[in-house]
């Protein structure tokens, strides 16, 4: 805090009393320390308020009313309290000042990054240059920069982003592999219409993006007033909206987000009703899931304090469920036969059809379950797709795993893999091999598995030779039964 002379000259009489602050009176001393005048002053005390060193020269008479004295008091307390506060106006306009510049700073390094995005982004159809880091640590950087300028943000526009979806924050790892993905189909001939409106599409919203951080820069940029600005946060969201939707809808289905059509609550809660058994749809609760936790289209239930669980708002297709009920009970354990039964009804409730595409694969009790109580049992069965004899395939070993109550046959929990939205088009795989796999052998290639993904290329299952000896799917690679050439699998990376 810095003090002039005329403060410093006026705080004398507190500082001798000692009735200042801590604060302000090291203020003061910093400033004697640096001033001389005013130290010598201190020191003598010549020239501080002689008029005041007269009154304390008067005695006051016994006879003096003591209301006289009470209000002489009060008037003195009135000009501390008008010094101090005088002096906390000060710090805080000073503090609000120094906020306000950083944030004209930060505005000013997102501003610089943001501008020069749309020209990295022809690297994706650029086969010269075909490296994507430009781009990727350009995402990163505007990432950073976003998080200076929420950290300067005062209490309004701190409100204001606390009322938004997506927080002013995109899914950069997301987004990193759908220009993956977009560069891979563009090098391998793969291009189509819908890959040129994605493209497009992001860089439409990157000149939205420019045209919003250039208002915020010239507001943040205008003299005096600018101290007076507030960020328009809801304008910059809608950037954060677009984007993480275009991602979404691209990396998941390879579509556009206005070629997605999401179902109506009532139908999805009449998904819900016929795998759970629930008579009254009024008896389920359905709400948006925030996208900061997963992606647009997911939707979290309950169900009349039984069930709880998410929904893919687009398939339809219900990706978890928890139970409310609890497992703790006493009794005999059903049989084996009599709890595959049981699970294979779950699985055709859920799924909506009948098991007959479905390998089960007990997997015994408790499976991926801890529990310290010993009366904790479950069966787990893991579900496997079949479709004309050749399995889906899912990465990180992960699977389509349901666990039912070992005594009472009752729905403990599910899991529906997240590396594959729904099984809508799954029978609609062509199994017709047009590239062997004795054919990629002879080109070097370890191949001894067929199998089916749901492709990251295609955005549908695809029917591909896998590297024998892959133990982690990142590091083997897939190739084509229909054309030969390399396949991705999908992965949700949320």
């Amino acid at each position: 805090m810095n003090l002039d002379h005329e403060v410093v000259k006026d705080l004398y009489p507190l500082y001798m009393e000692e009735e200042l602050s801590p604060a302000v009176k090291k203020a003061v001393d910093e400033h004697l320390q640096e001033c001389e005048g005013c130290r010598n002053s201190y020191e003598t005390g010549e020239g501080f308020y002689d008029s005041l060193k007269e009154i304390e020269k008067l005695k006051a008479p016994g006879s003096m009313d003591e209301k006289l004295l009470l209000r002489l008091k009060l008037n003195r307390l009135k000009w501390v309290a008008l010094i101090l506060t005088g002096i906390i106006l000060t710090m805080i306009m000073t503090d609000y000042k120094n906020e306000r510049e950083n944030l004209f700073r930060a505005v000013s390094d997102y501003f610089g990054t943001q501008r020069y995005l749309p020209d990295h982004l022809g690297v994706i159809k650029d086969k010269a240059h075909s490296d994507l880091r430009i781009i990727e640590e350009g995402i990163l950087q505007l990432s950073e920069d976003r998080l200076a300028l929420e950290e300067h943000f005062n209490f309004i526009e701190k409100g204001r982003l606390e009322d938004t979806d997506y927080y002013l924050s995109m899914d950069t790892a997301s987004f990193n592999k759908m220009i993956e993905m977009m560069q891979f189909r563009y090098d391998q001939g793969m291009w189509s219409e819908t890959d040129e409106a994605a493209y497009k599409a992001i860089q439409e919203n990157f000149k939205d993006l420019n045209e919003a951080a250039t208002k915020e820069y010239q507001k943040m940029h205008h003299g005096y007033s600018s101290y007076l600005e507030l960020v328009d946060v809801k304008e910059l969201e809608q950037f954060y909206e677009h984007m993480n939707e275009l991602i979404s809808s691209y990396n998941t289905y390879h579509k556009l987000p206005d070629q997605l059509i999401q179902l109506s609550e009532r139908a999805l809660k009449k998904r819900i009703a016929l795998a759970l058994n629930v008579q009254k749809l009024k008896s389920i609760d359905l709400k948006k899931e925030s996208p900061l936790n997963d992606d647009s289209y997911t939707f979290r239930f309950s169900v009349s304090g039984k069930f709880e669980g998410t929904i893919d708002g687009m398939s339809g297709q219900i990706r978890e469920i928890q139970s409310q009920y609890g497992t703790l009970s006493d009794g005999p354990l059903m049989s084996k036969e009599k709890a595959e039964e049981k699970a294979k009804g779950y699985f055709e409730k859920i799924y909506g059809r009948s098991a007959n595409g479905f390998e089960l694969v007990p997997s015994g009790f408790n499976y991926n379950i801890n529990s310290d109580d010993t009366r904790f049992k479950v069966y787990s069965y893991n579900l496997v797709p079949v479709v004309d004899g050749y399995k889906l395939y899912t990465p990180f070993e992960s699977g389509f795993f349901l666990h039912i109550d070992a005594r009472t046959g009752d729905l403990n929990s599910f899991v529906h893999n997240r590396h594959v939205p729904s099984f809508e088009e799954l029978d609609q795989t062509n199994s017709l091999i047009r590239v062997s796999r004795e054919s990629l052998n002879k080109k070097g290639l370890d191949v001894k598995d067929t199998v089916i993904i749901y492709s990251a290329l295609t955005g549908t299952y695809e029917l591909v030779h896998m590297v024998s000896s892959i133990e982690d799917f990142q590091d083997g690679k897939f190739y084509s039964a229909k054309n030969g050439k390399e396949d991705r699998i999908y992965v949700h990376d949320r």
